[in-house]
C-alpha cells in the first residue's frame, strides 16, 4: 500500500518537473550563448532613463536654439536702433541748419541731442555771454514750445569739405538777431559746433 502511494506521488503533476513538450526548443531558447532579457523593473528603469536623456538632450537643443535666436534678434535690433538713433546722421548741412532754426525759433527740442557737437560753444557777441553744449540745451529746454514772433531765414555762406558756415536771420518788429553757425562733419554727420549771436 505504501508503494502505491509513492507511485502516485511520483507521478503527481505537482512534484514532477514541468518541461515543455519540445525539450530541444526549450533548451535552445534558454541557451547560455544567447543574451538574456533584463527583468521587467530594469527594462522600465532603462526606458525611463532613455526618455530622460532624450528629453534632456531635446531641452538642451531647444535652449541653444532659443539663445541663438535671441542673440541674433538683439544684434539686429541694436544695429537697427543705432541706425535709427541719429536721424541727422546722413542728411545734408542745410537740413541740420533747418533743425537748429526749429530749435531756436519754435522751441522744437526733439533733435537737440543729435544737433550739437560735444565741444559746442555759444557766444553772444554783444554782451560776451558764453555757454557750452549742456547749458545751451538746458536753455532750449526751458523755452520748449515757445515760438518767436519773427521772420526767419538762413543762407549758407561757405561750405568747404567738412566745414560749413551759415548765417541765420531772425527779424523781429523792433530788432534783428543774426546767428553765425559753424558746422563740422564727422562720423555722425553734420553737427553744430559753434554759434555766434549778434544784434546789428
Amino acid at each position: 500500500m505504501n508503494r502505491q502511494v509513492d507511485i502516485c506521488i511520483a507521478h503527481s503533476p505537482i512534484f514532477s518537473p514541468q518541461l515543455p513538450r519540445n525539450a530541444g526548443a526549450w533548451s535552445n531558447r534558454y541557451s547560455v550563448n544567447l543574451p538574456t532579457a533584463l527583468p521587467l523593473r530594469y527594462q522600465i528603469r532603462n526606458r525611463k532613463n532613455n526618455i530622460y536623456i532624450t528629453l534632456k538632450t531635446t531641452d538642451m537643443k531647444t535652449t541653444l536654439k532659443t539663445i541663438a535666436a535671441a542673440l541674433i534678434m538683439v544684434t539686429s535690433l541694436s544695429s537697427f536702433a543705432s541706425e535709427k538713433a541719429n536721424p541727422l546722421k546722413n542728411v545734408e548741412s542745410d537740413m541740420v541748419i533747418g533743425s537748429y532754426m526749429d530749435a531756436v525759433t519754435v522751441g522744437s527740442i526733439d533733435l537737440n541731442k543729435f544737433l550739437f557737437a560735444d565741444d559746442f560753444e555759444y557766444r553772444n557777441v554783444n554782451n560776451n555771454d558764453r555757454a557750452g553744449k549742456k547749458e545751451y540745451i538746458k536753455y532750449l529746454k526751458v523755452n520748449r514750445g515757445n515760438k518767436y514772433d519773427c521772420k526767419s531765414s538762413y543762407e549758407i555762406l561757405s561750405q568747404d569739405g567738412k566745414v560749413c558756415v551759415a548765417k541765420a536771420t531772425m527779424a523781429f518788429d523792433n530788432f534783428t538777431r543774426v546767428d553765425y553757425i559753424t558746422l563740422n562733419q564727422g562720423k555722425d554727420g553734420w553737427k553744430v559746433s559753434k554759434v555766434e549771436t549778434t544784434y546789428p
